[in-house]
């Protein structure tokens, strides 16, 4: 015969055991019928978890991809909108340019429409979204064209850089011996006001820099073009620096009529300015419309990459929820069964509980 110790302490510390672990498999099966997939992927899918591990991957990345696509179109919309802006300006300054004639009166109305009308532009290149700018090519971070303020008060404006400003007036005067408001300017004649246009004041916009000159007076722009991949494999040009060359030949005709003296200038002189800001003006606008045209053509691109991609998440999706989804009738059956049997369980213990050994001798 053997001997052995029977106590209510042990009676009732193994109910309390099998609460703990009925407690646990309930969270876990309440935490199912929640999120409608296993608590524990991997000890539910063993083998099967690199499978399910490499269709996660694949569905962030898309997810990703299509939430970059998401911004570059954002930053074409806003680009679209400043370019339209832009035109719009030169297209209504070109039929003032060529509606007001030579007089002077249209001369100066002409002189004061094209300065505002290089503000315009200048702005409109400094369009950002966020904390970056949309025309300043692969140097989003700064932005292309740099202003000085000009002016207080009322009469406050802003300007381009002054440098750009002191350029062309350095190359007037070294070109004619005298400054735009000198009026000797009257002096000058067609021939000699086309060869400065054609020479020195082309060299003002130019992209190369010569002898201090050229575009780099007017922006910071870094022409760098950058690419970005839309669906993985296809990629799409998102940068339009302000170096273009619509952006330059629009600027150019701005400041032939705003800055090289044309109140000064005799009549044949102001019919060759403005002869050549209107050619400028026309270059300038279609190469901006080809410009958009191409943009438009990348929204579109981008428009069937994000349909490609909500495709391909819809189906990742769908595989991920096959293999990780817990049948919702099975797991609501389990948490009812665990709780009948926690209640069940709560009860044996508080009925064992008040058993004591005393009420036996």
């Amino acid at each position: 015969m053997s001997n052995f110790l029977v106590s209510s302490f042990s009676l009732s510390t193994a109910p309390r055991t099998a609460i703990s672990n009925i407690q646990a498999d309930l969270q876990i099966a309440q935490k199912e019928v929640t999120t409608g997939r296993f608590a524990d992927v991997g000890l539910a899918l063993g083998v099967r978890t690199n499978q399910a591990i490499s269709l996660r991957a694949e569905f962030e990345s898309t997810n990703r991809l299509r939430e970059a696509n998401g911004l570059i179109s954002q930053r074409f919309d806003v680009m679209q909108t400043a370019m339209t802006s832009m035109a719009a300006t030169a297209d209504a300054f070109m039929t003032s340019l060529i509606g007001n004639g030579t007089s002077t009166p249209g001369v100066s109305a002409t002189v004061q429409q094209a300065a505002a009308g290089l503000q315009q532009l200048m702005a409109a290149l400094n369009s950002s979204t966020g904390s970056r700018f949309l025309f300043s090519g692969a140097a989003t971070e700064k932005p292309p064209i740099a202003f000085q303020a000009v002016g207080g008060g009322s009469a406050r404006t802003y300007e381009a850089n002054s440098t750009a400003k002191e350029a062309t007036a350095d190359a007037f005067l070294a070109k004619f011996g005298f400054s735009q408001s000198d009026p000797a300017v009257e002096t000058i004649s067609a021939a000699d006001l086309g060869d400065f246009i054609d020479t020195e004041f082309e060299d003002l916009f130019a992209l190369a820099p010569t002898a201090g000159l050229g575009w780099a007076n007017w922006s910071n722009a870094d022409g760098t073009p950058v690419y970005n991949v839309i669906n993985g494999e296809s990629q799409i040009n998102v940068s339009y620096a302000a170096d273009a060359a619509a952006f330059r030949n629009i600027t150019k005709a701005y400041v032939m009529l705003g800055d090289l003296g044309a109140l000064e200038m005799n009549e044949e002189a102001r019919q060759l300015l403005t002869s050549r800001a209107v050619e400028s003006l026309s270059l300038g606008l279609s190469q901006l419309t080809t410009m958009q045209s191409e943009i438009g053509a990348s929204q579109a691109r981008l428009d069937r990459a994000d349909e490609s991609l909500k495709s391909r998440s819809t189906v990742l999706n769908m595989s991920i929820t096959s293999i990780e989804e817990v049948d919702p009738y099975e797991a609501s059956t389990r948490v009812t069964n665990l709780m009948n049997l926690l209640e069940t369980s709560y009860a044996l213990t508080a009925r064992i509980s008040r058993l004591s050994i005393l009420n036996y001798l």
